[in-house]
């Protein structure tokens, strides 16, 4: 009884590392899209790029004006659940003819920015890369625009991301207002990608991130634990299997086997005396 509990209490750190290779894609437009509505509803086995790719294929995602394709690297789910009914994307989601909403996709290796380098030649658009740090975009009116948004990576912790995501929706929706302002139609995807532990060290922190930038200049006071982080989740999911699946089930089967007993009796036959065998 004891291990089938400890393997239901198990469920949700399962479940929590059966989407952690996932990334979540929202993509919408200002006018009607047939691609968008046509979408399956169910896209799990399939990989981010290659769902923005069938999205930007048709003949007719070059009638738009501006195509903006965002990519965070390490964004999840959560953390666009975290946002506010209120948010200004959420209310850009509530407002638009057509969206999809897919949060949890297969992440992929191959790169946003050949998909959009590809769409901007296909449709003779002329391809921008924007990013926080780069300041207010500045697109030309008298011509069509493919916009590759890379934002920066979100790898804090859970308060820390739900306040970076805070900011990244107030900057994104405020480009996109500005868009809808100055052109007629826009589509815009908006995926993650996996996250590159390098990304920090070649590029400049952007706005959103120097708040929260940690001061290597000095190490923190304190013991070992408090200057490294020695339990690490995998480390703590292990430890859990261990002592409460593995653990209880090995205890569970030697106590079986203590508690078996043998059906074969070997007591003397009836009428058989031993000191009588031995004087014959």
């Amino acid at each position: 009884m004891a291990g089938r509990a400890a393997i239901l209490a198990m469920f949700p750190v399962v479940g929590v590392l059966g989407y952690s290779d996932t990334v979540p894609i929202v993509a919408w437009s200002s006018k009607s899209l047939s691609v968008l509505n046509s979408l399956s509803p169910d896209l799990r086995y399939e990989d981010s790029v290659s769902i923005v790719g069938g999205i930007l294929s048709p003949e007719d995602v070059c009638s738009f004006d501006t195509v903006l394709v965002i990519d965070q690297p390490g964004l999840r789910s959560s953390d666009l659940r975290a946002l506010p009914t209120s948010s200004r994307l959420s209310t850009i989601l509530n407002t638009v003819p057509s969206s999809r909403q897919y949060p949890h996709v297969k992440r992929s290796a191959s790169s946003l920015q050949d998909v959009t380098e590809s769409l901007a030649r296909r449709c003779g658009s002329t391809l921008t890369n924007a990013s926080p740090a780069d300041g207010p975009l500045d697109l030309a009116e008298n011509s069509k625009h493919v916009v590759f948004f890379n934002m920066p990576a979100m790898e804090s912790s859970p308060k820390l991301r739900k306040v970076a995501m805070s900011g990244h929706d107030q900057y994104l929706s405020g480009e996109i207002e500005k868009i809808d302002a100055v052109f007629k139609s826009h589509l815009v995807l908006y995926t993650g990608s996996p996250l590159e532990h390098y990304r920090r060290q070649f590029l400049p922190l952007s706005e959103f991130d120097s708040a929260f930038a940690p001061d290597n200049s000095t190490l923190s006071d304190g013991g070992i634990f408090k200057r490294y982080q020695l339990f690490s989740t995998p480390l703590l999911v292990a430890l859990l299997v261990v002592f409460f699946i593995i653990v209880p089930i090995i205890m569970m089967a030697v106590s079986a086997l203590a508690s078996l007993q043998s059906s074969v009796r070997l007591d003397a036959p009836k009428g058989y005396h031993a000191q009588e065998k031995k004087t014959q």
